[in-house]
């Protein structure tokens, strides 16, 4: 009888177990977000610096309930059950986090400019700027230290931020700004992946589905990129939440090819 269970509902666990996934991510950003803002903002940022300060916690607790919101429309309530007034909630709260995705996404971009904001130290050795902070990437810094003053850097340059006590070296400013870069590249395109299935949904009968489908082939594949690009460059969660998300919304793919036939 268990085997027969599985048999009949082993997609729907593995759908579900995905979604659960991508919600414990939220709170493995929350730890890194929190830790990096120690560092970047001194624990001292304004309300409109939030975005920018816990940008990938935000950005990813804002997923997770549009992708509720997917999985409740395209799939849990028939589609002859979706009041009207329903589905103008689920409008309503659609816009809000798409709204607040798109914060997220400038909060990206505000990460990408704050890495401009690096100079040239005039340090010789990273042992004259012991008790400083040290950045390894935009979301991870460590506290030079006279134990590892010697250990940290890769590089053979020192950059100081001209706003923040805060060290790195060529090779890690560089690499930062790649995945800086790949972080505004992934969140647009999600924003414009959200726009397309949004028209796939409303307006299905008015638009043409191959131009849809193609569209959002060529963004899956950018995100697939981003990706793999974590996984060689990042690290391991950024590629484990970038490779979750995609495979989830290709579960509301099919839910909505499934829809659409209603």
């Amino acid at each position: 009888m268990t085997s027969r269970f599985f048999k009949k509902n082993g997609f729907q666990l593995f759908k579900y177990a995905v979604y659960l996934s991508v919600f414990t991510n939220v709170f493995l950003f929350l730890r890194k977000d929190i830790a990096a803002a120690a560092h970047r903002f001194g624990g001292d940022f304004s309300v409109t610096q939030i975005f920018e300060a816990y940008t990938n916690t935000i950005d990813t607790a804002a997923w997770v309930v549009l992708l509720i919101l997917f999985e409740l429309e395209t799939y849990v309530i028939p589609k002859d059950k979706l009041s009207y007034r329903l589905s103008l909630f689920f409008r309503v709260i659609t816009i809000g986090c798409f709204m607040v995705i798109f914060s997220s996404f400038l909060g990206y971009v505000e990460g990408l400019k704050w890495l401009q904001n690096y100079e040239k130290a005039s340090i010789n050795t990273l042992c004259e700027a012991v008790g400083q902070s040290w950045m390894v990437e935009l979301d991870e810094f460590k506290i030079i230290e006279e134990e590892n003053c010697d250990k940290l850097a890769k590089g053979t340059k020192f950059y100081l931020h001209n706003t923040k006590s805060v060290y790195t070296d060529n090779h890690f400013l560089n690499e930062t700004n790649w995945l800086a870069s790949i972080n505004v590249i992934n969140s647009l395109s999600w924003l414009l992946i959200v726009f397309l299935l949004e028209l796939d949904l409303r307006l299905k009968r008015h638009i043409n589905p191959r131009l849809t489908f193609y569209l959002k082939n060529f963004l899956y594949l950018t995100l697939l990129f981003c990706a793999v690009y974590w996984g060689v460059y990042g690290d391991f969660l950024e590629f484990w939440d970038a490779f979750l998300w995609i495979v989830a919304f290709v579960f509301i793919e099919l839910n909505i090819l499934n829809w659409g036939k209603d």
